[in-house]
């Protein structure tokens, strides 16, 4: 076979570090290593000879291997928008698997920016409520299309109103700052209000109203900043 441009497979060793890899020698030599449902789902075996665009389709493969495990780790951790895996893929070096790997998530149904986006948002104002204008904010980060953003704005206030959310944040904020003056106490819950990401005409309007601002039964989620 030589002057063919095809170099024959000599040997596939398992590797020592990750049983689950092959290191496959061409001519004697070491050539590339791949993982083993790779090389089965290649149809190439001890003696075949491949060409280089053998070898590269093999490797392409080998990539696209190694993304979707990358991108089914990441997903075991949390749920994540499209746009959050392909620049974990990027940022991994397996950028050009990005597009086929995320077609086959979608495919599986474990990548769904619609549910990711209302998911998001439910979570989102059940443990740390927010605005309406720092939710929008965070979708779009994520990547999430306006008309997605949209229907999770709508999913979030609807149990809720933000207003109600923003007065009941305000009142008990208030009651923890509640020994000190009344001015900077109002600053606190203003500033307080404002990084949450509620409108300035709402939390005026709060503002306006400080007096008749009372704690909630339980509270509403978590204080932080």
């Amino acid at each position: 076979m030589k002057g063919s441009g095809k170099r024959q497979i000599t040997a596939i060793e398992i590797q020592e570090h990750d049983r689950a890899r092959r290191n496959v020698f061409l001519d004697g030599e070491f050539a590339f290593g791949v993982h083993q449902e790779v090389l089965l789902e290649s149809g190439f075996g001890l003696g075949d000879y491949l060409t280089g665009q053998d070898v590269r389709r093999l490797l392409a493969a080998e990539e696209r291997h190694q993304a979707k495990q990358k991108a089914l780790r990441l997903l075991s951790v949390r749920a994540r928008s499209e746009k959050e895996l392909r620049t974990r893929l990027h940022q991994a070096g397996l950028g050009e698997a990005a597009d086929a790997t995320l077609r086959s998530l979608r495919r599986a149904g474990l990548v769904d920016d619609r549910e990711f986006a209302l998911s998001y948002a439910r979570s989102r104002i059940a443990t740390r409520p927010c605005g309406e204008f720092l939710l929008r904010s965070e979708l779009r980060e994520k990547g999430i299309p306006e008309e997605q953003i949209e229907a999770a704005v709508a999913e979030a206030y609807r149990e809720k109103s933000q207003r109600q959310l923003a007065y009941e944040l305000a009142a008990k904020k208030k009651r923890l700052v509640g020994r000190a003056e009344e001015e900077k106490a109002q600053k606190r819950v203003v500033d307080f209000l404002l990084r949450r990401g509620f409108a300035w005409g709402l939390v005026n309007e709060i503002l306006e109203r400080w007096d008749e601002l009372s704690a909630p039964e339980g509270g509403t989620g978590q204080e932080g900043t």
